[in-house]
């Protein structure tokens, strides 16, 4: 039983790990393209309703992609998390069967 339990810890903290470098990336890359869609400190999409109407759609861009990208950031953490917690579960189980059965040392 303990061994499947310690690859379940790794492939989690390993999943939640690795899940780390996409979400940077994630990141950088929304981050670079809201920044050119947005044009800098004028509308690229002009003064009138078109341009509000496109600065609207390119906030509410922004914010999804925040969301997602805190939300693939916990994910992350979760996983990592889960691995750290199966880990430490094993132990007190493996110390409890040994308390309660002396000939399992």
């Amino acid at each position: 039983m303990g061994r499947e339990l310690q690859v379940d810890q790794v492939s989690l903290s390993g999943a939640g790990q690795r899940m780390r470098e996409p979400v940077d990336l994630f990141g950088q890359h929304t981050d670079a393209l809201l920044k050119a869609v947005a044009g800098g400190e004028r509308s690229p999409w002009g003064i009138g309703v078109i341009g509000m109407v496109m600065d609207q759609i390119n906030e509410t861009l922004a914010q999804a992609c925040g969301h997602l990208h805190a939300n693939l950031d916990m994910t992350g953490a979760g996983v990592r998390e889960m691995g750290d917690q199966a880990r430490t579960t094993e132990l007190v189980n493996m110390v409890t069967v040994q308390n309660l059965d002396p000939s399992a040392r």
